[in-house]
């Protein structure tokens, strides 16, 4: 293999390491075709709550209203029209428990036709609501390294290296209620409490202020999102040291190694150097 050669396969092999280092924490993908959308309406007042949805399933949707303590208080069965579509609503005038029902939808057995949207009820009527669950486009981001799955909530922080502000973000399958982001410090006391909302497809983010006597402690503090509902909390650990982030070294290093191949490579076709000795 010729200089020449050699200067070209290492180029590609070097712009093929940058381009995966450089690949966006929250890059996109293409959804599968495959399935089901659930949705919950209602007005401020309002005893009914709309249930519409799509599915490309033609089976009937069963359909399980779930009271605050678990109990069942409606069953019902319908079939989707021949586009996917259906459509339902769900009284609730006569309940008596206040709190957060449960709308669970379900066709057979698989998990990616099982979803349930949230409904808060107050004295027999709905508060103003607009809940989706969807698994055509659930997982648009990525949370750290991983599609976000559905089911709980997914959760990143990000910070500059040396940075004071630390940014929240994440992703939870309950659209219809606030979030509580806390900071626990390395010796376990709180503290930060703050309430964030979410949007309408689950996500949220917010930034963290590092700094002030809260924050004298070096060591690993851990940032918790949490949502009022039983198994609905999860958290990230963040470096901290003289009041700055300390940031991971893997991505920090696999970026240096990147740069300085590409640099070598370019140094060396422009001196026209070889890479092996010639013969």
């Amino acid at each position: 293999m010729n200089s020449r050669s050699r200067y070209y396969t290492i180029a590609v092999i070097a712009a093929l390491m940058a381009s995966v280092a450089a690949v966006p924490a929250n890059a996109a993908y293409t959804p599968s075709p495959e399935g089901m959308e659930l949705v919950a309406t209602s007005n401020e007042g309002s005893s009914i709550v709309h249930i519409t949805g799509k599915t490309i399933r033609d089976d009937p949707i069963i359909f399980q209203y779930m009271s605050p303590s678990h109990n069942l208080v409606k069953l019902d069965q319908i079939n989707p029209s021949l586009d996917g579509t259906f459509a339902t609503t769900f009284n609730v005038a006569g309940l008596s428990e206040d709190g957060m029902y449960r709308v669970v939808a379900s066709q057979g057995e698989a998990d990616l036709y099982k979803l349930e949207v949230n409904v808060p009820v107050n004295q027999g009527a709905a508060l103003d609501l607009f809940a989706v669950e969807s698994n055509f486009e659930r997982a648009e981001i990525l949370v750290g390294h991983e599609l976000f799955p559905g089911d709980m909530i997914g959760l990143t922080a990000d910070a500059m290296e040396g940075s004071d502000i630390i940014s929240v973000s994440g992703q939870t399958d309950i659209t219809n209620m606030p979030l509580t982001v806390m900071v626990i410090a390395p010796n376990g006391n709180i503290i930060l409490a703050d309430q964030i909302q979410v949007d309408m497809n689950g996500l949220f983010a917010t930034d963290i202020q590092i700094g002030g006597s809260l924050w004298s402690q070096d060591g690993v503090y851990m940032v918790t999102a949490e949502q009022d509902m039983p198994g609905y909390i999860t958290s990230v650990n963040v470096d901290v040291a003289d009041g700055l982030v300390v940031p991971e070294f893997g991505t920090i290093a696999a970026l240096i190694l990147a740069l300085a191949v590409v640099s070598i490579v370019a140094v060396s076709a422009r001196s026209r150097l070889s890479i092996a000795p010639r013969f």
